[in-house]
């Protein structure tokens, strides 16, 4: 691949900028065509030009697929934020729920997904019918999605690094929920009760402590944990037919118990709450469609907060 000549941008088809941006995303040529209407043959040619144009090969083949280079990395983190901006520009419209197709990228975790997501939806689906949420599950790279514009809004319990803008939906605290199998009768555990039970431990934190243990590991103790799993939903339906401890956010054991054989019981008074919290780039700040989102999360949450 020759080196790149000294570009301009009065010497880019534009056109092409949509075609690139499907096949860094996609990586792959048949699905980037089809994303883009346009057949395959079309769709080769249009990467030609592309490495042309960029004097980088930007895919190289890996298997029946494509990885991306060290400059298609880098060329995709820009366009995930530049095209929608592009696109807003272009339809020249002031942003109307009602009739807006705008899809909101949201990374959140399991606990939250049951919590949040329901009355977020039931508010989004009866004044924006057209909109689309596209929501994928916590990990410990999603403040980093949120800086390169790949995610649009984060929630989670993990605090956000500085240079995000950061708000704090709803203080959470913790219960623990027991099976049928577990023969202790208390309405809350002592700290040595329940140390010395068995736990079930969901890790959503890419192996982070949990708000849980970090109180804990503070003062040298640690649980007994049994079973690690990465999902709250099939470990609840586990423990109720267990003898294990499984200590979850308050507002989801009370879904919990209400849908599972399981019963609440009080954690030790060292077991402290958490705040959960909602972060986005500062670029997406002034733009009324994701303040429009953010607003919708601060209704779902005060709608969590009253119950």
């Amino acid at each position: 691949m020759r080196a790149m000549r000294q570009a301009h941008l009065r010497d880019v088809d534009l056109n092409l900028l949509h075609a690139l941006h499907a096949l860094l995303a996609e990586r792959h040529v048949t699905r980037a065509a089809k994303r883009c209407f346009l057949s395959q043959p079309a769709m080769s040619r249009a990467l030609d030009r592309l490495r042309q144009m960029f004097g980088d090969l930007l895919l190289v083949r890996s298997g029946r697929a494509y990885e991306r280079t060290g400059r298609g990395e880098r060329v995709l983190r820009e366009l995930e934020s530049l095209m929608p901006r592009l696109e807003a520009m272009v339809r020249g419209e002031e942003f109307d729920p009602a009739r807006s197709p705008e899809r909101f990228r949201v990374a959140i975790t399991d606990h939250a997904a049951m919590v949040l997501m329901p009355p977020l939806m039931e508010r989004i689906r009866t004044a924006a019918a057209n909109v689309h949420v596209d929501a994928s599950a916590w990990n410990d790279r999603v403040y980093e999605e949120v800086a390169a514009g790949r995610i649009d809004t984060a929630l989670s319990a993990e605090a956000p690094p500085p240079a995000l803008e950061t708000e704090v939906l709803y203080e959470e605290d913790f219960v623990c929920l027991v099976g049928r199998a577990q023969q202790s009768r208390t309405r809350r555990f002592t700290l040595k009760e329940y140390l010395d039970l068995p736990h079930a431990i969901v890790e959503t934190w890419g192996g982070q402590q949990t708000p849980v243990d970090r109180p804990l590991a503070e003062r040298g103790l640690r649980r007994r944990a049994v079973l690690r799993l990465p999902f709250f939903v099939p470990t609840i339906f586990m423990v109720a037919r267990s003898d294990l401890v499984l200590t979850v956010p308050r507002r989801l054991g009370k879904i919990a118990a209400a849908t599972a054989d399981v019963r609440l019981v009080e954690p030790p008074h060292e077991i402290k709450g958490f705040s959960y919290f909602m972060a986005w780039h500062p670029r997406l700040t002034p733009e009324a469609d994701h303040a429009w989102f953010r607003d919708q999360l601060r209704t779902a949450a005060r709608s969590i907060r009253t119950k």
